[in-house]
C-alpha cells in the first residue's frame, strides 16, 4: 500500500474519529441541558399541583359549615382556595433538550389551565346559591384533570433523565397525590353515567 493510500486513509479516519468526538460531547452537553431544564421544570409542576390539590379538595366549607353568610344570616357555600397561577416556566430553558412530545404536553399545560378557567368562569354565571353545585363541580374537575396531568408530566421527565423516586416526606403518611386526583376524576365519571342511566342516554 502506498504512502500516499496511508496517508489518504489516516485524514479520513482523524475526521471521522473527530465527528464522533464531535457527537458524543454534543450529546452529552444536550444530555445535561436536558436534565437541568428537566429539574427546573419539575419543581415548577410540583408547586403547580399542589395548587390544584387545593382546588379539589376545597368543598366550599369552613370547619364543617357552609363558608359564606349574606347579610340576613343565610350561609351558602363559597371556594376558599385560590385557583393557582398557570404554571410559567423560565424563559432561559433549552426546550429542544427535551424529547418533542413532553415539550408539548407541558407547553401546552398553561394554556390548558386557562382554558379550563374560562370554562368554569363559565359555568359559574349558571350556578346559584346556597351550594354552586355547577361551579363546585367545574373547580373539582378541572382542577383534578389539571393536577393529574401535572403529575404525570413529572413522572416522565423523571423517567426520561434517570432522576430518583422523589423521596417519602414524614408528613405523607401514605397519601398519593396521584391517587387523589384519579379518585376525583373517577367520582365525576361515575356520577356522569349515573345521570346518563338516568336519562335512558346509555
Amino acid at each position: 500500500m502506498s504512502a500516499a493510500i496511508i496517508g489518504l486513509l489516516g485524514v479520513i479516519l482523524g475526521s471521522i474519529l473527530t465527528s464522533f468526538n464531535d457527537l458524543v460531547a454534543h450529546f452529552f452537553k444536550q444530555r445535561g441541558n436536558g436534565r437541568y431544564a428537566a429539574v427546573r421544570i419539575i419543581t415548577v409542576l410540583d408547586e403547580y399541583a399542589q395548587g390544584c390539590v387545593s382546588v379539589v379538595a376545597d368543598d366550599g366549607t369552613c370547619e364543617g359549615r357552609p363558608a359564606g353568610r349574606t347579610e340576613q344570616g343565610e350561609e351558602y357555600y363559597a371556594p376558599q382556595a385560590t385557583s393557582p397561577e398557570p404554571p410559567a416556566f423560565p424563559d432561559d430553558l433549552d426546550w429542544r433538550s427535551i424529547s418533542f412530545n413532553l415539550m408539548y404536553r407541558v407547553l401546552s399545560l398553561p394554556n390548558t389551565a386557562r382554558e379550563t378557567d374560562q370554562y368554569i368562569s363559565a359555568l359559574a354565571e349558571h350556578s346559584f346559591p346556597p351550594d354552586y353545585d355547577e361551579l363546585f363541580a367545574a373547580r373539582q374537575e378541572g382542577y383534578a384533570y389539571l393536577g393529574l396531568e401535572a403529575v404525570n408530566l413529572v413522572k416522565e421527565l423523571r423517567r426520561e433523565f434517570n432522576f430518583p423516586a422523589t423521596p417519602k416526606k414524614f408528613w405523607d403518611r401514605g397519601w398519593d397525590i396521584e391517587e387523589f386526583f384519579e379518585n376525583k376524576l373517577s367520582q365525576f365519571q361515575e356520577r356522569r353515567q349515573i345521570s346518563d342511566a338516568d336519562r335512558g342516554l346509555n
